[in-house]
């Protein structure tokens, strides 16, 4: 029963992704043929539609090549439809028809042509009659199956219900869904409705599918579901004459199901056990691998997807901590997904990779091991192990200096108030040139703070790593250079700003001045150079805010970290330029005389 089980989904899966495919090209196909399902019984009735485009005129197809496998029931009935997409507008006429195999095995139903269209032929799985046994009313009927009598903890159980009725039932009927103890139980889609003929009976058939998965091993009772409606209407004469042999009621029960549930296998060798039909992994990087330079970042997504697999049992991937490679995993997404085979389960994560130091660097393979439940077998799925080759980063031969805006650096930027013109006029004169004068130094004070914003943020947005002043060796008694206390003033405009992309920027900039050394270009280093843990801490949280997710709420809470960062990176200015003061001092003058 296992084995055709197992047939029975390949096979299903297979035409129904065939089945889909030609719906989906109906809209563009002059003529094209589908069927509600691929997989029936001998006692089953199978829906054809036969799709015509009003291009083709009033012609019919002609049915005469279903006899050979297929019986015909009832009339052809028609019906118009159209498609609208983008503006396009396409016209058709379905005929549609219902057959029931004759025999049981693969049978095809034939390609149907007009003039020079031709349909595709459609391949349809009949299955043996399906041993019927009504509960208590020939008229109406309630079976349930199982695809599996045997499974593993937390592999998935298909349970189908099916309700056979010939006559109608009041409004009010209900059919209750499993409660199975120790078990998730979950709904796949929507009820299907379809006519099947059992002993020259035709029947309306209710099916309504369940995907079951056991949470613990040994036996699992499926309970029987339960049918409840009233047959015949109340009210009209009845009511007088009261006449109630004309309402019935219906209580159906299905059968119950004992499944064993097996435990995991001894060899299984992962922490996770993933009992599935299929896994498949894949990665995809935002960028190429073998071209990185130092502080540049690059995000490795992998997505992993398992048949028979709710996605909250997918594992997470793991990276052990490589020198020189920092990473920084985002948020995952899990999604799952059902249809008549079952629930497909998917995990997406994305880890962003930044490298501190030039070299080769291993990532090594992502190995998943999983148990085939199709096979019975233990399986791996793998992702081969990745080569990240880093360039040095790319220094500039011009100075730091050199790339700042046009700002005198050994001179304030307003040197002087404007001075007022001496006159002697009367008292009235007197006051409006006054007025005017005051009014004039305001508005050149304002202008001057006005381009001095401008120009450090014109900084900011220009500044890299490789942003360099050239400067002489620094001998233990001179004072920090006046790049490096530009460098700061930036830094604090960009503190002020927030952004952590302009702040890591100046960071650096400040720190090549700072140390004079090119080589400087991470936050890492510059943590390493400073030697002070409280900075190390900031900063690793600088350059987590670069490559995860963060809500509103984290970068208010980022904004304050970014104010002791800069308190302590003053403190270190501060101490550079302390130690090193003589009497010729070279560093900024303040910005306004007072």
């Amino acid at each position: 029963m296992v084995n055709r089980s197992i047939v029975k989904l390949f096979l299903a899966s297979c035409m129904l992704l065939t089945s889909l495919l030609a719906v989906s090209q109906t809209e563009t196909q002059p003529l094209s043929a589908f069927v509600d399902r691929n997989d029936i019984s001998l006692n089953e009735l199978l829906t054809l539609t036969i799709r015509i485009d009003s291009s083709l005129g009033n012609a019919r197809p002609s049915l005469a090549g279903l006899n050979r496998d297929f019986e015909q029931i009832g009339n052809v009935s028609t019906r118009s439809s159209y498609t609208n997409i983008n503006g396009t507008v396409q016209s058709f006429v379905d005929y549609i028809v219902q057959l029931r195999a004759r025999s049981a095995g693969t049978l095809t139903i034939p390609s149907f042509r007009i003039g020079g269209e031709v349909s595709s032929p459609i391949t349809i799985l009949v299955g043996e009659t399906d041993q019927l046994s009504n509960s208590g009313s020939d008229e109406i009927f309630i079976l349930s199956d199982v695809s599996k009598e045997t499974v593993y903890v937390q592999e998935q159980l298909l349970y189908t219900i099916k309700l056979y009725y010939s006559i109608s039932f009041d409004q009010g009927a209900q059919l209750t869904s499993p409660q199975v103890a120790d078990a998730v139980v979950q709904q796949l889609g929507s009820d299907e409705t379809y006519s099947e003929i059992v002993d020259g009976v035709r029947y309306n058939v209710t099916e309504r599918k369940f995907v079951i998965f056991p949470q613990s091993s040994g036996e699992l009772t499926i309970p029987p579901v339960y049918f409840t409606a009233t047959v015949g209407r109340r009210g009209g004469l009845t009511r007088f004459f009261n006449n109630r042999t004309t309402v019935r009621e219906i209580n159906l029960a299905s059968d119950l199901h004992a499944i064993e549930v097996l435990g995991k296998p001894a060899s299984f060798p992962g922490q996770t056990w993933l009992p599935a039909a299929n896994i498949a992994i894949i990665e995809s990087w935002s960028g190429p691998v073998d071209d990185l330079s130092i502080g540049e970042s690059v995000t490795r997504n992998i997505q992993i997807s398992a048949s028979g697999l709710s996605s909250s049992l997918l594992p997470g991937i793991t990276y052990a901590d490589l020198p020189g490679l920092k990473f920084y995993p985002d948020q995952p997404s899990s999604e799952d997904s059902a249809n008549e085979l079952g629930v497909t389960g998917s995990r997406t994560e994305g880890t962003a990779i930044v490298p501190s130091e030039a070299g080769d660097f291993v990532i090594p393979e992502v190995v998943i091991p999983w148990w085939n439940t199709t096979t019975d077998s233990l399986e791996r799925a793998v992702i081969p192990a990745r080569t990240l080759t880093v360039q040095p980063g790319v220094t500039s031969n011009q100075s730091f200096s050199n790339n700042l805006p046009n700002i005198p650096l050994n001179q304030p930027v307003l040197d002087s108030a404007i001075a007022l013109p001496a006159t002697q006029t009367s008292g009235l004169y007197l006051f409006w040139i006054t007025a005017t004068a005051v009014f004039a130094v305001a508005w050149f004070f304002s202008t001057a703070m006005w381009l001095r914003s401008r120009r450090q943020l014109a900084f900011i947005s220009t500044a890299t790593p490789a942003m360099m002043p050239q400067q002489k060796q620094r001998k233990q008694d001179k004072p920090v250079s006046v790049n490096a206390n530009m460098a700061l003033k930036v830094l604090k405009t960009a503190i002020d700003k927030g952004n952590a992309t302009d702040i890591r920027r100046c960071l650096i900039a400040w720190a090549q001045a700072f140390y004079e050394d090119e080589t400087l270009l991470t936050l890492s280093q510059l943590a390493q150079r400073a030697g002070k843990d409280e900075l190390n801490d900031l900063l690793k949280q600088l350059e987590q805010s670069l490559y995860s997710d963060i809500s509103d709420k984290h970068q208010d809470k980022g904004q304050a970290d970014h104010k002791a960062l800069f308190s302590i990176i003053s403190s270190l200015h501060k101490q550079g330029v302390v130690k090193g003061k003589t009497g010729k001092d070279y560093s900024l003058p303040p910005l306004y005389k007072n």
